[in-house]
C-alpha cells in the first residue's frame, strides 16, 4: 500500500475505531490516528490490517460536521480524495478526503440486498454465531483468563482475575518459589492487553531471562513482544525514521543491564507513553533510604531501583514479580510497596504499627471462617471483642447481628480481608496453603577431603577448586572426589534426567570438558558466559525427552527463572553461600506440575565449610526438605558465625540454636499478616467458583464445531492427526485471507490437557489470535449480511414473504473506556410479515432454522426483484419500529450502567476510607468511565446489520 499523510483507512480488525487517518509514514512503518476514539497507531506498512476508505459516485457521504452530500464526482489531487455531490437542498458541495467524518457508517446490508447482492445462507449463518460468540466474550470478565496454554490453577486466577480487570493495576505478586507468579503477570497482561484496558506495555527482566519471556509469552500467551537490545535501538534510530526507538512497538521486552549502562535508554522510555509495566525479580532492586553524598558511588541494584522507581511515578499500571516478603525482610518488602504507591507508603515506621495490628484481625477471620465452613454457631461476642478498635462501628454491628447466616458471615470476611492488610497491592500464595507440589528426598554423601584442599584457604569456602591456582588449569579434576562420585552418579542414572548446579562457571566448563574427554559423558552447559540464544538452545536439548541429553550442567544463573519440572533429580556439586540460592536450585524442579518425588543428592567434604554449611542447611533449617520463609533471617542472625571455624559443641550449638530461631520465626509468621495475605491472596470459595466458571467459559466444544464451519466456508482443508488433534492447511480454493494460518500448515488442539503435553500444537481457543480475528472478519465484512431462505413445510401458506432485520445497539467510543463491560451489545431482531405485522413471537429463530433451506441464487434474485417494493416498505416498517423501541432500550442500559459503576464506586470510596489502598485515579477512572458511558448511551444509534428474506414453501 501506498501512503500519504492526510488518507483516511480502515482497520479491518477493529472498525469500532472508526476512520483513521494517516499522519505520519517512512519505508517501513505508517502511523494513523482514529479521531473517534482518540487512539493513535503505528503499524508495519507490509502487513497493516488497514483498508483504503474511497467512496463511490452514488454513495452518501457525511461531513465532519454533520452535513451530506449526494457523490457525483471524484477527484484525485496528490494522492488525496476529493469529493464532489449535492447536499439535501440541492446545493452543490465538496468534502475533502481529510473531512469525512470518523464515524462513517461502513456496512449497508439494506444497499445490497436492494441491489440483489445476496450471500450464501451459510454465511449469514456464520456471521450471527460470531456476533454471539463475541458477545458473550467481551461481556464476560473471565476474556483474557482462559484460552492461554496454562493449567486453570485456581490461585493463579483468582490472582489474574481480580488484578486484571482493574484500571491501571499495580501489584506486587510474591507467591513463594514454583507457585506460578510469571503465568499470573502474564495473564493479567494477557486480559488487559485482549480487553483494551492497556495497548502499549514493557517488560523488563534480567538479561538471563529475556529470552525465556519471549517464548514462554509467544507459546504459552500468543503475545508476539518486540525484544530490545542496544544493537536493535541503534538499527531503528539509523533506519526507521523513530527518534525514540520505543515508540516503534507496543509491547516491549527488554533486559534492565541495557538501560544501566546506557541512560539514553532510561530518557527514552520516560518519554515513551505506556500503559502498563511488567518488572520481574524485583527483589534484586535496592532502595537507599536517603541521599548519596558526593563521596557514594551508587551500586547497580541502587540504580535499577532509583530507575525503576523513575518509571513507576510516570507508568499507570505497574506489577513487580519478587521473592516472598520473608525472602525480603520487612525494609526490603517496604521498598517493594514503596514503589507501587509512595503516598501510602512512604514511613517504615508506620507501616510496622499497621502491620502488629493485623494478628487480631486474622484471628477474628479465622474464627468466622471457622464458623462458616463448620455451619457452627459465631461466637459474635468473641469476635466483636477482638476487633474492638480495629474496625469501625458500622462492621462491628454487622458482626454482632449475623446470627446464623453463612452469607452474611462470608460477607463480613470479605470486607475485613478487604479492609485490612496489603491484600489489594501485595498477593503472596504459599505452598501451605496450595496443593500438588512433590515431595523431597535428601540423598547426601559424605566425601574425604582431598590434601591439595587441607590448606586453611581452600578448606573454609564452599567452593574449594576456585581457591588454588590449579583452578585455571583444571588441575584439581584430577583428585578432587567429587568428580569421581558425580561420574559415577551419572552412570548410575544413566537413563533419568539430571540437573547439577555449581556455583561458578569456570567450573561448569572444566566439568564439561572432563566429563566428555576423561569418560565420554557428553552434557548440555548452561552459564552466564553464553548468549542468551545459546542458553534457550541447551535447555531446549535438555528438555527434549526422545533425542535430548540426560544431563545439564548449569551454573548458578540456572537457579532463577528456569522450568525443569520434567526433571526428578537435582545434583548439587558444591552448596551456595545463602539460603535463598539453595530453594532456587531446588525451585528449578520443585514445581507444580511435578510428578514425582525430587531426589536431592548433596555430595560435601568431611571436615570443611561444605560440612558446616550442608549440617546447617539440613539441621538447623531442614531446607531441602521443605521450604522455609524465615531462612532469610536466621542467616541474617548467624551468617558471621558460619563463616568461621567451629569446633563439634559450636556447631552443636550453632544449629540448635538456628533451629530454635527458624521455629520461633516461623509461628510468628503464621500469625497476623501471613494469614490475612494467605487468605486474601486465594479466597478458596471464590477461587473454586472462578474456576468452574472458566472451565465452563472455554467451550472448546462449540469452538471445534465453529472453526469446521469457518474452515469450510473459507476453504481451509482440515484432518484428524490423532485424538484430540487435526492439521490444518491452506488450498487453492482458499476464500481470501484467513489470518495466522501458517502456508505449510500446521497442528493444532482444542483441548488444554493435549495442549499442554504437546507444546509443538497450536492450541487454539476463543482468545487465540487466529480466532479473535476471524470473529472480527466475519463480522465487518459485507459477506453474511444479507440472504435468502425458503421455509418447507412449516405449516405456513404458502407464497408469502417475510423480511428479517437484525439491528445492533453497541457503545463506540475510547476503546479503553471499557463500555462494552457496562453496556452489552444489544442486539433486536424483527420478523415482519408481507402486511407489516412483526411476528418475531411466533417465527422464532428456533422455527425458522427447523424448516429453513436454501435455493439457487438465480431464484432468489427473481424473487427479490418481483417483491422489491414490499422489501422496501418493510425496511422502513422495520427502522419505524427499531427508533420507537430505541429510548426504552436507552433509558434501561442508562439504569444498568448507572447501578454498575456506581456499586463498583461506591465500594472503592469504603476501601479508600478503611485502608488507603485504593487511589484516587481508580475511582476518578470509573467516575470518567460513567460519564463517557452515559453520553455514549444518548448518542447510540441502531445499525442495521444484516437482512434476511424468508419465503415459504
Amino acid at each position: 500500500m501506498q501512503f500519504t499523510i492526510g488518507q483516511r483507512y480502515i482497520n479491518n480488525a477493529d472498525l469500532q475505531l472508526g476512520l483513521g487517518r494517516v499522519t505520519a509514514e517512512n519505508h517501513r512503518m505508517v502511523k494513523v490516528m482514529f479521531d473517534a476514539v482518540e487512539e493513535e497507531r503505528i503499524y508495519a506498512k507490509d502487513s497493516a490490517p488497514l483498508s483504503r476508505y474511497e467512496a463511490q459516485v452514488d454513495d452518501v457521504l457525511q461531513h465532519k460536521d454533520g452535513w451530506h452530500i449526494t457523490v457525483n464526482e471524484v477527484k484525485n489531487l496528490n494522492g488525496l480524495n476529493i469529493y464532489f455531490g449535492y447536499k439535501d437542498d440541492g446545493q452543490e458541495d465538496v468534502i475533502p478526503e481529510s473531512e469525512i467524518n470518523n464515524n462513517i457508517s461502513l456496512d449497508r446490508p439494506a444497499d445490497r440486498l436492494l441491489n440483489a447482492q445476496i450471500d450464501k445462507l451459510k454465511w449469514y449463518d456464520l456471521r450471527q454465531a460470531a456476533l454471539r460468540h463475541q458477545q458473550r466474550l467481551r461481556t464476560s470478565e473471565l476474556f483474557g483468563l482462559t484460552g492461554c496454554r496454562t493449567a486453570l490453577l485456581p490461585h493463579q486466577l483468582y490472582i489474574a482475575h481480580s488484578v486484571g480487570k482493574r484500571h491501571a493495576p499495580r501489584v506486587l505478586l510474591a507467591d513463594e518459589v514454583g507457585l506460578g507468579k510469571t503465568i499470573e503477570a502474564c495473564l493479567i497482561l494477557h486480559q488487559q492487553l485482549l480487553t483494551n484496558r492497556a495497548q502499549r506495555a514493557i517488560i523488563i527482566v534480567p538479561e538471563s531471562l529475556t529470552h525465556q519471556w519471549m517464548v514462554e509469552l509467544l507459546r504459552r500467551f500468543n503475545l508476539q513482544v518486540s525484544v530490545f537490545d542496544e544493537e536493535k535501538c541503534q538499527e531503528i534510530e539509523l533506519s526507521s525514521g523513530f527518534e525514540n526507538p520505543f515508540e516503534s512497538s507496543q509491547l516491549v521486552l527488554l533486559p534492565l543491564e541495557m538501560i544501566l549502562e546506557n541512560p539514553l535508554r532510561e530518557e527514552q522510555i520516560l518519554a515513551a507513553d505506556w500503559d502498563l509495566m511488567v518488572v520481574d525479580e524485583a527483589h534484586h532492586l535496592e532502595w537507599f533510604e536517603g541521599e548519596l553524598d558526593e563521596n557514594q558511588a551508587a551500586s547497580d541494584s541502587v540504580m535499577a531501583y532509583q530507575i525503576i522507581e523513575s518509571f513507576a511515578l510516570k507508568i499507570p499500571g505497574v506489577l513487580l514479580l519478587t521473592a516472598t516478603p520473608e525472602q525480603l525482610g520487612r525494609k526490603s518488602h517496604f521498598a517493594r510497596l514503596r514503589l507501587l504507591d509512595p503516598d501510602r507508603y512512604h514511613d517504615f515506621e508506620q507501616f510496622l504499627a499497621e502491620e502488629a495490628e493485623f494478628e487480631q484481625v486474622a484471628d477474628a477471620i479465622e474464627a468466622l471462617i471457622d464458623a462458616v465452613n463448620l455451619e457452627h454457631t459465631v461466637d459474635t461476642n468473641a469476635i466483636v471483642a477482638m476487633l474492638a478498635g480495629h474496625i469501625n462501628e458500622d462492621l462491628l454491628e454487622q458482626i454482632q447481628n449475623l446470627g446464623n447466616d453463612p452469607e452474611a458471615g462470608q460477607a463480613v470476611i470479605n470486607q475485613l480481608l478487604d479492609q485490612h492488610g496489603t491484600g489489594r497491592v501485595l498477593f503472596r500464595n504459599t505452598r501451605g496453603s496450595v496443593s500438588g507440589f512433590p515431595q523431597r528426598e535428601l540423598n547426601s554423601h559424605v566425601l574425604p577431603l582431598p590434601k591439595a584442599y587441607q590448606n586453611t584457604t581452600a578448606q573454609e569456602v564452599l567452593t574449594p577448586e576456585t581457591a588454588l591456582d590449579e583452578e585455571v588449569s583444571g588441575a584439581w579434576l584430577e583428585y578432587d572426589t567429587r568428580v569421581t562420585w558425580l561420574c559415577e552418579k551419572i552412570k548410575q542414572l544413566k537413563h533419568e534426567k539430571m540437573l547439577i548446579i555449581a556455583s561458578q562457571a569456570a567450573t561448569v566448563l572444566q566439568l564439561e570438558d572432563h566429563l566428555r574427554e576423561a569418560y565420554g559423558i557428553h552434557v548440555a552447559v548452561f552459564h552466564e558466559g553464553m548468549s542468551l540464544i545459546e542458553r534457550d538452545q541447551a535447555a531446549a536439548w535438555f528438555a527434549d525427552i526422545d533425542n535430548g541429553t540426560h544431563v545439564l550442567l548449569c551454573s548458578e544463573i540456572g537457579s532463577e527463572g528456569r522450568n525443569f519440572q520434567f526433571a526428578h533429580h537435582l545434583l548439587f556439586f558444591d552448596l551456595p553461600a545463602h539460603p535463598d540460592l539453595l530453594e532456587q536450585r531446588i525451585g528449578r524442579l520443585d514445581r507444580i506440575g511435578q510428578t514425582e518425588t525430587i531426589q536431592i543428592h548433596v555430595p560435601y567434604f568431611a571436615d570443611s565449610a561444605q560440612e558446616r554449611w550442608f549440617q546447617w542447611y539440613h539441621h538447623g533449617l531442614n531446607l531441602f526438605t521443605q521450604t522455609n520463609p524465615a531462612a532469610h533471617h536466621v542467616y541474617s542472625a548467624f551468617a558471621a558465625q558460619l563463616n568461621q571455624q567451629l569446633d563439634t559443641k559450636a556447631l552443636s550449638k550453632l544449629l540448635a540454636d538456628s533451629q530454635k530461631m527458624s521455629q520461633e520465626l516461623l509461628s510468628q509468621m503464621t500469625k497476623g499478616r501471613d494469614r490475612l495475605l494467605e487468605y486474601n491472596s486465594c479466597r478458596p470459595a471464590e477461587a473454586a467458583s472462578l474456576t468452574a466458571d472458566a472451565e465452563n467459559f472455554q467451550q472448546s466444544e462449540q469452538l471445534e464445531r465453529f472453526m469446521h464451519k469457518v474452515f469450510d466456508l473459507f476453504g481451509v482443508h482440515y484432518e484428524e492427526h490423532r485424538a484430540g488433534s487435526e492439521i490444518i492447511r491452506p488450498t487453492d480454493e482458499m476464500d481470501g485471507y484467513f489470518p495466522f494460518l501458517i502456508e505449510d500448515g500446521m497442528t493444532i488442539t482444542y483441548d488444554r490437557e493435549i495442549a499442554l503435553a504437546n507444546e509443538t500444537f497450536h492450541y487454539i481457543t476463543w482468545e487465540h489470535p487466529m480466532v479473535n480475528e476471524l470473529l472480527e472478519l466475519i463480522i465487518n465484512q459485507e459477506k453474511g449480511n444479507t440472504a435468502f431462505a425458503v421455509l418447507k413445510d412449516s405449516g405456513l401458506n404458502a407464497g408469502q414473504i417475510f423480511l428479517e432485520c437484525r439491528y445492533l445497539i453497541q457503545a463506540s467510543g475510547k476503546s479503553s473506556m471499557q463500555l462494552a463491560r457496562y453496556l452489552p451489545p444489544i442486539n433486536r431482531r424483527f420478523l415482519l410479515a408481507e402486511s407489516g405485522v412483526e411476528v418475531g413471537s411466533k417465527l422464532t429463530e428456533a422455527v425458522v432454522n427447523k424448516f429453513k433451506n436454501a435455493v439457487p441464487m438465480n431464484v432468489a434474485v427473481e424473487v427479490l426483484k418481483a417483491k422489491l417494493s414490499v422489501v422496501k416498505l418493510l425496511l422502513e416498517k422495520a427502522d419505524d419500529m427499531m427508533q420507537q423501541q430505541l429510548p426504552e432500550i436507552k433509558q434501561q442500559a442508562e439504569v444498568q450502567v448507572s447501578s454498575n459503576i456506581n456499586h463498583e464506586i461506591k465500594r472503592l470510596k469504603q476501601l479508600a476510607n478503611n485502608n488507603g489502598q485504593v487511589r484516587d485515579i481508580e475511582i476518578d477512572h470509573l467516575q470518567q468511565n460513567l460519564t463517557a458511558a452515559i453520553t455514549t448511551i444518548n448518542n447510540t444509534q441502531p445499525q442495521l446489520d444484516s437482512i434476511r428474506v424468508l419465503v415459504t414453501m
